[in-house]
């Protein structure tokens, strides 16, 4: 409905939002100062529709409810935007992605099928290891993206905090704190009710309070990250400039443990 509302006050010489339309009597309407340049540069078509090239004169200003529906759209276009983003096509490039558990912090509990994972209270696997994230709760996802576009979501229900996102492969694993574009980590954090950007200067987003589930989209080529809020069908914010020089993994850091034995959980969507 709204990509369609949309096209009905777009003009077709500026592909922009109608700014004081005129209408053909052909039908066709355009921007008055396109059609001047129109006029100006095709001086031998200077009557025929840039469309359809039918012959008109005297174009009038088209009625006021056009021009008042172009003015209500370009006053929200961004939220016109924001619902058109997650769209059917996004499903298409959907990915099966899995947690890798060799990847995990000790702390971390992964389910059988490898698409849950929260916090707990007690070490589950001391053995060190290199590939293993040390101190930070966090555990990678598979596969890994070197080019192409790639959509997953998560559900995050009601964990009060968490850290979603995509690393490079050879991020350090041995990181005390901290996550950053510099240090190899693109994400969002939902933190004290508000979502919190790994960019620098760090952005603070207001969380909705239904976002239980995350979709990312992952445009490699475009260099480009995306986080949505499914359920509000709205996007929540863009990295740009996302590294492209090694692949690129999913990464999941759940909600630290309060009072009971484990924090809430981060379920991957199947």
């Amino acid at each position: 409905m709204a990509h369609s509302l949309q096209e009905e006050v777009t003009c077709p010489i500026c592909l922009e939002i109608f700014y004081c339309p005129i209408l053909l009597s052909c039908d066709h309407i355009f921007c008055f100062h396109c059609m001047q340049r129109w006029v100006l540069e095709h001086r031998d078509l200077k009557s025929a529709c840039p469309m359809c090239r039918g012959m008109t004169e005297n174009p009038a200003l088209e009625e006021w409810q056009i021009g008042a529906l172009a003015l209500l759209v370009r006053q929200h276009s961004s939220l016109l935007e924001r619902a058109l983003h997650l769209s059917k096509e996004l499903l298409r490039f959907r990915e099966d992605v899995t947690l890798e558990a060799s990847s995990a912090n000790p702390f971390l509990v992964l389910s059988d099928d490898l698409r849950k994972v929260q916090c707990g209270r007690m070490c589950r696997n001391p053995v060190e290891d290199p590939q293993r994230f040390t101190y930070l709760a966090c555990v990678l996802g598979a596969p890994r993206f070197s080019s192409g576009c790639h959509y997953w979501e998560v559900q995050v229900g009601e964990a009060k905090e968490w850290t979603l996102g995509i690393c490079r492969e050879s991020v350090n694993r041995q990181r005390k704190r901290g996550f950053s574009p510099k240090h190899g980590f693109w994400s969002i954090s939902l933190k004290v009710g508000a979502i919190c950007t790994s960019s620098v200067p760090e952005a603070r987003v207001p969380a909705s309070p239904r976002l239980s589930h995350v979709g990312i989209f992952l445009d490699v080529d475009m260099e480009e990250l995306k986080f949505f809020d499914v359920g509000d069908n709205a996007l929540i914010y863009t990295h740009d400039h996302v590294s492209c020089l090694e692949p690129l993994r999913p990464f999941f850091c759940p909600e630290l443990p309060g009072e009971g034995d484990f924090g809430a959980s981060l379920k991957i969507c199947s």
